[in-house]
């Protein structure tokens, strides 16, 4: 969390030893044009497909190309299991961070009872 954290609020212009202030390794990314960072458990590879910028919002559209992860956050079926990974959440209302993990319902089956029409 410290060095994701450290990552983001420090900008690579004004802060030219951030790797070496954190300990972390980059490697050039064979998929796409920017580093990997090898001690992060996982890893998706993007390439930007358009910038959009409007009066209401602005936003970046991508395409995961490549998907790396550690054999410990894996699951049987060799997907990457949320309970093993213990990834964090940003809550940008708080600016807290928060450890997520816990199966809490199963996705496309938690609202199908709704789907049935009341008579």
């Amino acid at each position: 969390m410290d060095v994701a954290d450290f990552f983001g609020i420090a900008s690579g212009n004004k802060i030219n030893d951030k790797f070496e202030r954190t300990g972390y390794h980059a490697v050039k990314s064979d998929k796409v044009n920017a580093p990997i960072i090898e001690e992060f458990p996982v890893v998706m590879e993007c390439e930007l497909l358009e910038f959009l910028h409007t009066d209401y919002v602005d936003g970046i559209v991508g395409r995961i190309v490549n998907v790396k992860a550690e054999e410990a956050v894996l699951s049987e079926n060799g997907k990457v299991a949320p309970e093993k990974l213990n990834a964090i959440l940003f809550d940008q209302f708080q600016n807290n961070y928060y450890l997520t993990g816990e199966k809490v319902g199963r996705a496309w089956n938690a609202g199908a009872a709704l789907m049935k029409k009341k008579q």
